[in-house]
C-alpha cells in the first residue's frame, strides 16, 4: 500500500506556506509553538481526519493542500476549513479528473461501482480493496461495517496527544474492534475471500430470519381469526356455499306483484279516461267553430267596408265626363248610349234610386255579423263549462292516479325490499367466500416461507464450512504474529528500553491483540502498555509496537500504508537525561529506515534533531523557531495575539 507525502501546503490570510518532505525520513524540530505539530495535523485532517483548532489555525488558515503519491499516481487532495468534504485531483493515462468526496460513504458510489468516499479513493490508489467485517466479533449474525483508511492510518499516524495513552484504541469499545479488523487483515488473520463470506453468511441468515419471520406473523394473524388451517377455512367456505345456494333458491322462487289496486278503483281510473277524452274532443271541436265563425265575421266586416267605399265613389263620380282615358290620354270623342259608362261604354242602371240596394247589403251585413256575435259568446260560454268539466276531470284522475300509485309502492315496496335485502346477503358471502380463497393459500404460503428457510439452513451450514476451511488456512497468520513478537523484542532491546532482557518473553493475545511482556517467562508477572509506569516508557512502547507492525508487514508483504508518522517521538523524555534512550531510539529507527523499512516514508516531530545516519537521499529536516528569519514557523507571519 505505497504512500508517499510530496507537499502541503498552507492558504493563510496572509501568505501561502510550502512545506516539503523527503521522500525517506522528514525531521521538523524546534521551539514549542512554531507549528511542528501543525504540520503533520494538517496532514491527517486532509486525509479525513478532524481538525485541531489551534490559535494560529483558526485565525489565518483558510484551506490546506496536500500532494501525494498514492501507488503510481500523484493526487492533489484540497480541502477548506471546516469542510465536510474533499477535492481531489489527478492525472491518469494523460487525462485530468477532479472529484468532490464525502467523508462519509452514502448510497451511491461517487466514483465507479466501489469508491463511495475518500476513504475508498484512498485504498484503492494504493492498491487495495475497500472491505467490510462484522461489527460485533461474538455475534455471528452481526451487521457489516466498512474498514476504512481511517483504520489503517491509527497505525501509521502516532499523534501526540495519545503517544502515551492509547495503544492504537485497542481500550476504546467501538474503535477497539475496527482496530483488531486492521491487524487480523494485515497479519492475515482475515482475507478477501473470508470477508465475501461472511457477507454471505450475513445475507443468508437475514433471508432465513425475514421468511421465519414474515411466516411467524401470518401464522398469528391466521390463528387469531380462526384461520389456522385450510380445513376449517373450507369448513366456512361449505357453509357460506349452503346459504348462498338458500338465497338463490328464495330469490328464484320470488315472483313480482302483478295485483296493485282493487277492480273500483281501475274501472272508475278507466271511465274517467274515456270522459277526459270525451271532454277533450269536444273542447276541440269547439275551438274549430269558434275560428271558422271569428274568420267568417271577418270576412263580413271586410265585405261591408268595401261596399260602404263603393257607394261612396259613386255618388262622387255621378255625373262626371271624361275629354280624355284617365288612363292613357286618349280622346273621348263618340257619345255613349243612353244607359251605358260615359267613359267605358258598359251598360249601367240609370234609375235614380240606386242607393237603395247598397244600404240594403249594408244593413244585411250588420245583420249576420250580430248573429255571428251571439253565436261565437254562446260557444265561449260553451268552452268554459267543458274546461271546467274537463278541470275537475282531471283532479280525479289524479286522484285515482296517487291512489294508485301508493298501492302499488306498497306492495312492490315489499317486493323489493326483501329483493334488495337477498342481493346484500348474497354479496356479502361472496366477498366473504373471495377474502377466504385468499386466506385460504396463506397456510400454504407459510409453509413455502418455512421450507425456503429450512433450504437456506443447508446453505448456512455450508458457507460455514467454508468459513472455517479458510480461518483453517490462517496458518501464516499464525507465522506472521509470532514474527511479530520477535520483531517487537528485537526493536525493545534495540532501543535499550528499560527492564526488558533476552529471557524475557513476548506474547501477543490474538483476541485483544494485546502485547504482553513476560519477565523470564513468568506468565503471572506479565506486563502490557497500560502496566509500564511512566509516561516515557508507554511513548517508547507504542512506538516500538507500531515498527515491528510495520517490519512485520515490509518482511512478510502484508498490506498496510508504507507511511510512519511520530509526534513526539520524545515526549516525556529529556534527551540531554536520557541522553541513551535517545541515540539508540533513533539509531533504531534509522537503521530500519535503511533496510527492513526501505521503501516507508517517516515523518518525525521532536524538539531536538537528532542527525541522520546511513541515508544518501531522500531526507528532508528543517527547525522551526518563532522570531528566527532564518528558521521561520510554519506561518511565517504570525506572532500570536
Amino acid at each position: 500500500m505505497r504512500i508517499n507525502i510530496v507537499y502541503l501546503k498552507l492558504l493563510c490570510r496572509s501568505s501561502e506556506e510550502l512545506i516539503t518532505f523527503g521522500s525517506k525520513i522528514s525531521f521538523f524540530h524546534g521551539r514549542m509553538s512554531s507549528g511542528k505539530s501543525t504540520i503533520v495535523e494538517m496532514i491527517n485532517y486532509c486525509l479525513g481526519g478532524k481538525l485541531v483548532k489551534t490559535p494560529a489555525v483558526s485565525s489565518e488558515v483558510l484551506k490546506t493542500q496536500l500532494t501525494v503519491r498514492l501507488g503510481d499516481t500523484e493526487v492533489l487532495i484540497e480541502r477548506a476549513i471546516s469542510a465536510s468534504n474533499v477535492e481531489v485531483s489527478w492525472e491518469q493515462d494523460g487525462q485530468v479528473f477532479r472529484e468532490v468526496l464525502p467523508l462519509q460513504a452514502g448510497e451511491r458510489a461517487v466514483i465507479g461501482d466501489d469508491i463511495f468516499n475518500l476513504s475508498d479513493f484512498l485504498l484503492v490508489r494504493m492498491g487495495s480493496v475497500p472491505m467490510k467485517v462484522r461489527k460485533r466479533k461474538a455475534d455471528e449474525d452481526s451487521e457489516l461495517h466498512r474498514l476504512s483508511f481511517r483504520d489503517f492510518y491509527r497505525f501509521c499516524y502516532l499523534d501526540q496527544p495519545h503517544l502515551d495513552s492509547s495503544l492504537f484504541a485497542l481500550e476504546q469499545p467501538i474503535k477497539a474492534e475496527k482496530s483488531k479488523d486492521v491487524l487480523k487483515f494485515v497479519l492475515g488473520f482475515q482475507s478477501d475471500v473470508l470477508t465475501q463470506l461472511q457477507q454471505e453468511l450475513q445475507e443468508k441468515r437475514q433471508e432465513q430470519r425475514s421468511l421465519r419471520e414474515a411466516a411467524k406473523q401470518i401464522r398469528e394473524f391466521l390463528n387469531t381469526y380462526g384461520f389456522a388451517s385450510e380445513a376449517s377455512i373450507d369448513s366456512q367456505v361449505d357453509e357460506i356455499n349452503g346459504l348462498t345456494e338458500k338465497l338463490e333458491i328464495e330469490r328464484a322462487a320470488q315472483e313480482a306483484p302483478t295485483e296493485f289496486v282493487e277492480d273500483s278503483l281501475r274501472n272508475e281510473a278507466v271511465r274517467l279516461t274515456d270522459a277526459h277524452q270525451l271532454k277533450a274532443a269536444a273542447i276541440e271541436d269547439i275551438r274549430l267553430r269558434q275560428e271558422e265563425q271569428e274568420a267568417l265575421r271577418s270576412e263580413l266586416i271586410t265585405l261591408k267596408m268595401k261596399a260602404a267605399r263603393a257607394a261612396s265613389a259613386s255618388k262622387v263620380l255621378q255625373g262626371a265626363t271624361f275629354k280624355a282615358c284617365p288612363c292613357c290620354g286618349t280622346s273621348v270623342t263618340t257619345k255613349s248610349p243612353p244607359g251605358h259608362c260615359y267613359l267605358c261604354k258598359a251598360e249601367t242602371d240609370s234609375d235614380d234610386e240606386g242607393d237603395m240596394p247598397s244600404s240594403a247589403v249594408e244593413q244585411d251585413l250588420s245583420d249576420r255579423i250580430d248573429d255571428l256575435d251571439i253565436s261565437l259568446r254562446r260557444l265561449s260560454n260553451s268552452l268554459r263549462n267543458q274546461s271546467r268539466s274537463l278541470s275537475e276531470i282531471q283532479m280525479k284522475r289524479a286522484e285515482i292516479s296517487h291512489s294508485i300509485d301508493s298501492a302499488r309502492q306498497s306492495v312492490e315496496s315489499q317486493y323489493l325490499q326483501r329483493a334488495r335485502q337477498i342481493e346484500s346477503e348474497l354479496g356479502k358471502l361472496n366477498e366473504r367466500r373471495r377474502f377466504l380463497m385468499h386466506v385460504r393459500a396463506m397456510p400454504a404460503d407459510i409453509e413455502a416461507r418455512m421450507e425456503s428457510a429450512d433450504k437456506l439452513s443447508a446453505d448456512v451450514a455450508k458457507i460455514m464450512r467454508n468459513i472455517s476451511e479458510e480461518e483453517e488456512k490462517f496458518e501464516k497468520g499464525r507465522i506472521h504474529v509470532k514474527a511479530l513478537e520477535e520483531n517487537f523484542k528485537s526493536i525493545l532491546r534495540a532501543i535499550k528500553f528499560p527492564e526488558i532482557g533476552d529471557t524475557d518473553g513476548i506474547h501477543i493475545n490474538t483476541r485483544t491483540w494485546l502485547p504482553y511482556i513476560y519477565p523470564e517467562g513468568n506468565f503471572d508477572a506479565a506486563w502490557t502498555f497500560y502496566d509500564v509506569g511512566s509516561g516515557g516508557k508507554a511513548v517508547l512502547f507504542k512506538i516500538s509496537y507500531a515498527l515491528a507492525i510495520h517490519k512485520t508487514a515490509a518482511e512478510q508483504g502484508l498490506p498496510i500504508p508504507q507511511l510512519l508518522i511520530v509526534d513526539s517521538t520524545m515526549k516525556n523524555i529529556t534527551p540531554d537525561i536520557n541522553p541513551l534512550v535517545f541515540k539508540n531510539f533513533y539509531k533504531e529507527l534509522y537503521r530500519l529506515l535503511n533496510a527492513e523499512l526501505i521503501d516507508w516514508q517517516c515523518i518525525v516531530v521532536d524538539q531536538t534533531f537528532s542527525p541522520f545516519e546511513g541515508f544518501k537521499t531522500g531526507t528532508f529536516e528543517r527547525k522551526m523557531v518563532v522570531d528566527d528569519p532564518e528558521h521561520p514557523p510554519l506561518i511565517s507571519y504570525y506572532r500570536g495575539h
